[in-house]
């Protein structure tokens, strides 16, 4: 038999390690040495919103000349994705020495370590075995019993926005969802929100944290599909993440940064300007392609895909759009397909590659009533290649639905790119 890699290790021992709890990251990380109680952090959960505001928060203190690491999660194309430190992915050698480490400690435990668990600990080692400054975490799922609420009080807790998701594990109202995500806000942190959430929401968070901050407004000035500018509390700043609803993930991470500065962080407005404007994130209204333009976007909810039909209409496409859509059978499909709201000239419908796939067959069903042209493809590379056939220059191809479906476009176009050696 061929020996497993790490990653394909990692894989293998389950997305959920059995009832909801920290006992079993902090058996494992004791083992470790605790190396999360040596780092310093900013702790974001959210339905939406997250790993944007990860993403910009990390950039700016990277600029601000802080040496940060960033954990996030899925990932798109390379797993490695999910550790970076000062924007550089954890190398496969990095990786495999920690797996080794980590795999000997759970080994020695007599509790089932499942893969967020073990992923976490080895962020956390490395995180230390780099001199992070401080680390922008991101929740994997929930807040209360995320295997990365671990942490003593960070020096931040962000809550982003907040929707119907993963309602089996995390509850089934919004209110609900909101005390889970509530249980990274602790004594002794800086408890922020976006701003634009349910009035209940608020209420719930704030019962958690009484000196809870919304982030204040932006005023938009100009938003396409190179990004945005703005206007926040007086001063003016650019973001090349397209989409409006970046504006207000950005004045969260605003907001974060003005109360770090509180705190002795020494952020200046050139890093928070350069930081902001350089901060990238694959898969979030990514534009892969030109002539037509080509759209990769992870909106996966009735909320994420609310926001993208938002800004898909405030870029006023001159031409068509060509929908390319697959979803994962355990999210809340119905409610997400109507919230599709651009009129779309054809809709390709394909499986994911991947075990949570939703029937190309019941999804095509659903879309027909958003678009009467709906066909479903045999995979991720036909959807695209079909879109590509029949779209015009000035149309857009809008890839979205889930982020495993937009990992498999962006491997897809990467390998076109390099075939007609290509560069965007």
């Amino acid at each position: 038999m061929n020996q497993l890699s790490p990653v394909e290790s990692i894989h293998a021992l389950g997305r959920f390690s059995g009832k909801p709890g920290l006992h079993r990251i902090r058996a494992l990380c004791d083992a470790l040495g605790n190396p999360q109680d040596r780092l310093k952090f900013i702790h974001i959960a959210g339905t939406n919103g997250k790993g944007s505001t990860a993403t910009m928060l990390a950039s700016v203190l990277q600029h601000a000349g802080y040496r940060t690491g960033l954990y996030t999660s899925p990932y798109l194309v390379t797993f490695h994705e999910r550790i970076r430190v000062n924007g550089t992915i954890i190398s496969d050698s990095d990786l495999s020495r920690l797996f080794e480490q980590v795999q000997a400690a759970a080994s020695a435990l007599t509790l089932h370590i499942g893969e967020f668990e073990f992923v976490t600990a080895i962020a956390f080692l490395y995180f230390l075995e780099q001199g992070c400054d401080i680390v922008v975490l991101e929740t994997g799922l929930g807040g209360s019993y995320d295997a990365t609420n671990i942490i003593a009080p960070p020096e931040a807790a962000i809550i982003t926005s907040i929707s119907l998701d993963h309602t089996a594990v995390l509850g089934n109202t919004v209110e609900e969802i909101a005390q889970t995500k509530a249980g990274i806000y602790k004594p002794g942190s800086i408890h922020i929100t976006s701003n634009g959430q349910a009035n209940t929401v608020y209420q719930q968070l704030k019962s958690c944290a009484p000196d809870l901050i919304i982030a204040p407004d932006a005023e938009i000035i100009s938003a396409d599909l190179s990004g945005s500018k703005f206007i926040w509390q007086g001063k003016t700043y650019q973001i090349s993440l397209p989409g409006l609803y970046q504006v207000s993930n950005a004045s969260t991470v605003l907001t974060t940064l003005q109360q770090l500065k509180t705190r002795g962080w020494h952020i200046s407005e050139q890093a928070i300007s350069a930081g902001l404007f350089s901060a990238y994130i694959p898969g979030r209204m990514q534009v892969c392609a030109t002539n037509p333009c080509i759209l990769l976007d992870g909106g996966h909810n009735p909320d994420g895909i609310r926001k993208l039909s938002s800004s898909v209409k405030s870029f006023n496409i001159t031409g068509s759009i060509h929908l390319v859509i697959g979803m994962c059978k355990d999210k809340s499909i119905r409610d997400t397909v109507k919230e599709i709201n651009f009129p779309a000239q054809k809709c390709y419908v394909t499986p994911l590659q991947n075990e949570r796939t939703m029937d190309a067959n019941e999804l095509a069903a659903l879309m027909h009533s958003i678009c009467g042209d709906t066909v479903i493809c045999q995979d991720c590379a036909a959807a695209i290649a079909q879109a590509k056939a029949q779209a015009a220059p000035d149309d857009l191809i809008l890839i979205c639905g889930s982020l495993y479906l937009v990992g498999e476009a962006e491997e897809v176009l990467r390998a076109d790119r390099k075939r007609q050696n290509i560069s965007l």
